[in-house]
């Protein structure tokens, strides 16, 4: 998969795009927006709003989405296939849907009957598999998806919520990111280091990229760790960051 840049969504459903220079759109959605979705070219984003409607931007392509469904659970994720066109959309019990070539694996209701609160979906790099977290930190592994380790077994969950989960290169790790801004690195993963270092902050996503990653802040400030390019942020804009991609 190549990259170019990264997208950000504000509060005020204004979808950012930052590749060298900025540009923007305003995106027409029917419920308050929960989650984004690159695409492998890097130039179009699938918006998800809690309703289950899908808007698609830029190359992204709409294959259909939730919105005429009578939903159990609220929608909280979408992801776009890394080798094929497609995406998948993830509820808060994990329930999984799957559109275009995106291949169903299953979802956490069918492999367990434990209450979860589930927050992200990440595919394979081949596009066979996927992990889904919850927001204590488990991890559901599915296809190709190895399982490395879970949060929830190596630290006190009490207070801890998960706000962005991201894969290593080659699938052979995984980071987490707490909403204290603390990145757990699990597998074979580098770890470059977590804005927590520096003080407590509101953090909402997790952008992982090949050499390093960016932690964004809920005011949408920017920390780059390792080789990887803060490409600039909306910070001073006086919105907040729902998701980024």
């Amino acid at each position: 998969m190549s990259f170019h840049g990264y997208w950000v969504l504000t509060s005020d459903n204004r979808l950012l795009h930052f590749d060298g220079e900025m540009s923007e759109v305003a995106v027409e959605l029917r419920s308050r927006a929960v989650a984004i979705a690159m695409t492998r070219d890097g130039q179009g984003c699938l918006v998800l709003d809690r309703s289950g409607y899908i808007a698609a931007l830029g190359t992204a392509r709409s294959l259909g989405d939730l919105s005429s469904l009578d939903l159990v659970a609220p929608p909280v994720d979408i992801v776009a296939s890394p080798t094929s066109v497609g995406y998948w959309v993830i509820d808060s019990n994990g329930s999984v849907f799957s559109f275009g070539n995106a291949p169903f694996l299953e979802g956490v209701p069918q492999v367990t009957h434990h209450a979860v609160t589930a927050v992200k979906i990440e595919p394979t790099v081949d596009g066979a598999g996927y992990w889904i977290v919850d927001r204590k930190g488990g991890v559901h592994s599915f296809g190709s998806a190895p399982f490395h380790g879970a949060l929830v077994d190596t630290r006190p969950v009490d207070g801890l919520r998960v706000v962005d989960f991201a894969a290593g290169p080659g699938s052979q790790g995984y980071l987490f990111l707490d909403s204290d801004g603390h990145v757990h690195p699990f597998g074979d993963v580098p770890y470059f280091g977590s804005p927590a270092l520096f003080g407590r902050v509101d953090a909402v996503g997790l952008i992982s990229r090949p050499g390093g990653y960016l932690v964004v802040d809920a005011r949408g400030a920017i920390t780059a760790f390792g080789n990887v390019a803060n490409l600039g942020s909306p910070v001073g804009l006086g919105v907040s960051v729902l998701s980024v991609a």
